[in-house]
């Protein structure tokens, strides 16, 4: 009898444990802060987290613990409902009919990447009139500059090649304006004319939270005041480093600008990590469109030797 007391109190107790932490994840995201690093971390897993939850109540069931069922489930339902953008955006403006509409893809291409010549044979079979590099290098650099692709885009700006951290934008169609973030070192604006008009496309390549909170959660402000201040069609794209768990970026999407993905009805997809023995779990990568801009469509493709899934996202005035 003891053994079995025993058992059910550690049962008890690690259910309690489960639910306060699932909890407190929930707890900070109802009120948009992240805090720390490993908070940011452990916020990209809630919904992960919340199938945790799934078990815990089929045994508090099963052993009629009837307020451990109870604060589950309000645990739960608080996560779904945050989730509800994710399962039923708001619709976006209809598009121009007359538009010719713009072809994005935006990649991360991984700083140590070796299979750069590969990744320009998948890239000349997506039709895309806007390419956007992130940890782009010069050795990248030099690899897609004497591959067939390069023939097709005349127009190319790149910032800080020489690092890790480089970021390049190709283009197809002229680009009119470059200027480098001042809140963001591994980001550029470009302005590109494009078949539809002028296009001011954002190429943001964000560090990590565990790599520099502060840059992080400032450089996503950064990314918020540009959907405020924008009165043009604006694209944001490339490696965010965040999600939609992450308070901060959620601040950005109530800036004004609509996540191309969700928009499609693809927000539970994911984009990293694609080099490891279990598959992608958290979207990173993102295409947010604002000032009368829409997105029409978006994929992802595999990005030879990199540790990102890229993405295309089509474009077109509103109508």
């Amino acid at each position: 009898m003891p053994h079995g007391g025993t058992r059910a109190s550690v049962v008890d107790l690690l259910s309690w444990l489960i639910v306060a932490f699932v909890g407190l994840v929930a707890l900070s995201q109802a009120v948009g802060r992240s805090g720390t690093a490993v908070v940011a971390v452990v916020q990209s897993l809630t919904p992960y987290l919340a199938v945790a939850l799934v078990p815990v109540v089929l045994v508090a069931l099963l052993r009629r613990q009837l307020l451990v069922v109870t604060v589950a489930a309000a645990v739960g339902f608080g996560i779904a409902v945050l989730a509800t953008p994710l399962a039923f955006p708001n619709p976006q403006p209809a598009a121009a009919a007359d538009s010719s509409r713009l072809r994005v893809a935006s990649l991360n291409l991984w700083y140590e990447n070796s299979q750069i010549e590969a990744v320009g044979d998948v890239l000349a079979t997506l039709d895309v009139d806007v390419i956007v590099f992130t940890e782009y290098t010069r050795e990248h650099q030099a690899a897609l500059e004497a591959s067939p692709l390069a023939g097709d885009f005349s127009y190319r700006t790149e910032r800080r090649v020489l690092e890790a951290t480089g970021v390049g934008v190709w283009s197809r169609f002229p680009i009119g304006t470059q200027n480098d973030l001042a809140d963001s070192d591994d980001s550029i604006e470009v302005g590109v004319r494009g078949p539809d008009g002028d296009v001011r496309i954002v190429a943001m390549h964000l560090p990590t939270p565990i790599s520099d909170f502060g840059a992080w959660r400032s450089e996503l402000a950064a990314a918020a005041r540009i959907g405020r201040t924008t009165d043009g069609p604006t694209l944001l794209i490339g490696d965010l480093n965040s999600s939609f768990w992450h308070p901060d970026f959620r601040r950005v999407l109530d800036a004004g600008f609509v996540d191309a993905h969700a928009a499609a009805g693809k927000g539970f997809s994911t984009s990293w990590p694609t080099d490891r023995w279990f598959p992608p779990f958290v979207r990173l990568d993102h295409a947010l469109t604002t000032g009368a801009l829409v997105s029409t469509d978006v994929d992802d493709f595999d990005v030879p030797g990199s540790d990102h899934r890229g993405l295309v996202v089509t474009v077109a005035p509103a109508r």
